[in-house]
């Protein structure tokens, strides 16, 4: 797998020479459309200040989020076909969300130069006029050890970089920035014959107040990058939760990926549970807790790993966030629901006494992987489940989204296809935008949209004992009976309803439910979001536009329950 058509990242110290060896390397490049990004020139250009009066005014912290944000627009022009050599910032590589959107969307190549003649560019620099506000010094000693301090800190994480570009001559002589771009260049072409590249993959980012987290998608990643994220966080040991299925299917070959990924020691256990939602409760979690128990897990050490769908994330993230006050974890979500929708936003949960995700918290994980090669062992019935959820983002707030599902579902529906990656993106960006701005649902009808059609699912549920509808399916069933009440109440257009209803209607439900309208309105009752009788549901006023509406009548949400039966 070539190194052209990606983008390359130079990083290393300040002074390394990123950026003249980069504009040279790119006239090198000229006929393979490769363009010259200086990061630091982007941040100043987009925020029209200096890095300087950043610094000094905003602080490092700030600097570091601006960084980020720039340098995830920038990568996204490699899935868009637009190839560049990137002189990132000396501390670039410090944020692990950095180091997964570099490691990504292209190569990272460390630009290693020794801290004396780092000095030497440096103070050419300052006495050209640029600022550098974590270099000030008062003499050349002083700058030296500052550099040297810099390198101490950093040079962890620029040795995880793909490729160690060496710029000192063996022979003591200086080099120009073409003479570096000619060998840099001589050494990516050795370097495409002699390693298999990873597979390239798309980062975005989940806002959390515990700390940002990447979220990961691209077929064929998980184990290489969960590699790289287990040895990014010093982890000694992961303990994979996973379920009966799943192990049996993945278990085996993933850890052994894992393992032969690191260059550290690390030891893989394993926790099975038996799957479906009958497991997400007290008995189970108490196990898992006991597990780590026995294991003596440490925040240190340590990483929880999910390996399953939206059970596996669910009871799991809730038992890394009880035991020692939070461990570190990872999902790695193998269904469409868990990709889609259930491992992103940082939810976790069991289900107590009858109530669907009860018991539970808010929990960021450190990061969430999404790799579609999963879904191609995935039963078909739990494919076109996952798609319900998938239509909930579009009918909530993407007319656009819902116009390609509606003309893509046929196929869709035929089993994972090239389309499912695209699908996945474009509802995790959708997932994301409500997340980001309500992490904790406390903004009224921010996040809270997300639970379109699901009260009414809760209460499907509910009503068969979760013994016969997956999760997607009663959430299906939970769409029309919402979307037909919005359309009884005066609120959706009856042609609107129709579009909705015809879509939502080809979406298999091999079971029929075995329950009773009051069966399910009892259930609703107990909704955790429901109070005094008081029903609150998300209803719909067009595709693309949910609203919360209070106060609905439960003779209005019988009638949506009676028309949803009738009709299954």
């Amino acid at each position: 797998m070539t190194w052209r058509g990606r983008h390359i990242y130079l990083v290393g110290l300040p002074g390394a020479g990123k950026s003249s060896i980069g504009k040279e390397l790119v006239n090198l490049l000229t006929k393979s459309g490769y363009e010259f990004i200086d990061l630091d020139e982007e941040i100043v250009r987009t925020t029209g200040k200096t890095i300087s009066y950043i610094f000094q005014f905003d602080g490092e912290e700030k600097f570091r989020e601006i960084e980020t944000q720039q340098l995830l627009l920038v990568s996204q022009r490699n899935f868009d076909q637009h190839p560049c050599v990137i002189a990132t910032g000396g501390g670039t590589p410090l944020r692990a969300i950095n180091r997964s959107i570099m490691r990504g969307s292209g190569v990272v190549v460390w630009v290693d130069v020794t801290v004396r003649q780092a000095a030497k560019n440096v103070v050419k620099s300052l006495l050209e006029g640029e600022t550098r506000p974590l270099l000030r010094a008062s003499s050349a000693e002083d700058l030296t050890e500052k550099l040297r301090a810099l390198l101490e800190e950093r040079i962890h994480f620029y040795e995880q970089s793909t490729m160690h570009f060496v710029t000192r001559s063996p022979r003591g002589d200086e080099r120009t920035p073409k003479e570096l771009a000619d060998q840099l260049l001589q050494a990516l072409e050795h370097m495409s014959r002699s390693i298999r590249l990873r597979p390239r993959f798309e980062t975005f980012i989940a806002k959390s107040g515990m700390g940002d987290y990447p979220v990961a998608i691209g077929s064929g990643i998980a184990a290489s990058e969960l590699g790289a994220s287990i040895r990014d966080m010093n982890a000694r040991r992961a303990v994979v939760i996973t379920d009966e299925n799943v192990s049996k299917l993945y278990f085996q070959k993933f850890a052994q990926r894992i393992i032969s990924d690191q260059k550290i020691p690390i030891t893989i256990h394993q926790i099975v549970i038996a799957p479906g939602e009958s497991s997400k409760d007290r008995d189970t979690l108490f196990e898992i807790l006991d597990s780590f128990e026995k294991l003596e897990l440490s925040r240190k050490s340590d990483v929880v790993i999910s390996l399953g769908g939206g059970v596996i994330s669910d009871i799991s993230g809730l038992a890394a966030s009880l035991y020692n006050r939070g461990l570190p974890f990872v999902h790695v979500p193998t269904t469409l629901i868990g990709q889609a929708d259930a491992a992103i936003g940082g939810k976790t949960g069991i289900d107590y006494k009858g109530h669907k995700n009860y018991l539970g918290t808010f929990f960021a994980p450190r990061l969430v992987l999404i790799d579609p090669i999963f879904l191609k062992s995935l039963p078909k019935r739990e494919l076109n489940s996952g798609l319900a959820e998938v239509m909930k983002y579009a009918l909530i707030g993407s007319p656009v989204l819902w116009t390609k599902l509606s003309k893509s579902l046929r196929r869709l529906l035929r089993g994972a296809d090239s389309g499912i990656e695209v699908i996945i993106r474009e509802a995790v960006q959708e997932k994301l935008r409500y997340v980001n701005s309500d992490e904790f649902e406390r903004k009224t009808g921010v996040r809270e949209v997300l639970n379109f059609g699901h009260t009414f699912a809760h209460g499907f549920e509910s009503a068969t004992n979760y013994s016969s509808l997956l999760h997607g399916e009663a959430v299906a069933i939970g769409m029309r009976a919402a979307a037909w009440l919005s359309m009884d109440l005066g609120m959706l257009s009856e042609e609107e309803w129709s579009k909705v209803e015809v879509v939502l209607g080809r979406l298999p439900i091999p079971v029929t439910p075995e329950c009773t309208a009051e069966q399910v309105l009892v259930a609703m009752r107990r909704d955790k979001k429901q109070s005094a009788g008081n029903h609150r549901l998300i209803l719909l006023e067009a595709i693309g536009k949910a609203v919360v509406r209070e106060n609905v009548d439960e003779k209005s949400i019988r009638k949506a329950i009676d028309f949803v039966l009738s009709v299954l």
